[in-house]
């Protein structure tokens, strides 16, 4: 069986599945996907949003030729005419552009899955933005003393 075989297999995957993994030291940043099933070739499918590249499609082997570990997979709870319609809103948005802020990988995942643009990761990343900057700014004031 080859590694794409057995990666579906392992976490079960059906088509509008969210697949997490860590995309950064210690698991801080978390990258999202949809599994979107197999093309008339056989390829098995995934649809992520790519800083610098937008929206797009990855076969499964190539998504996951450097992922070390999955953080976890969610389930999508829609019925197989739910996913057919989940397949075809992530083919729609193929070619947007990436936001860290605006529509991020989380994001697309959360638009393509609950009608929902949204991104816990990018609230956390400004707020932590926001105390690196308030430090760095007391610690002028401080310096100028």
């Amino acid at each position: 069986m080859n590694r794409e075989l057995q990666i579906i297999r392992q976490f079960n995957l059906e088509p509008g599945d969210r697949i997490v993994v860590p995309k950064s030291l210690f698991g801080i940043i978390q990258h999202h996907a949809l599994y979107l099933g197999y093309n008339n070739l056989g390829q098995h499918l995934i649809c992520e949003n790519i800083i610098g590249v937008g929206v797009k499609l990855t076969r499964v082997e190539d998504f996951f030729q450097d992922v070390r570990s999955v953080t976890r997979t969610e389930k999508f709870q829609g019925n197989n005419f739910e996913r057919r319609k989940l397949v075809e809103k992530a083919l729609s948005k193929l070619g947007m552009p990436y936001s860290l802020i605006n529509y991020n990988c989380e994001s697309f995942c959360n638009d393509i899955q609950y009608n929902v643009i949204k991104s816990s990761q990018a609230s956390v990343g400004i707020f932590i933005g926001f105390i690196g900057i308030m430090i760095a700014l007391i610690n002028t004031d401080y310096g100028n003393v």
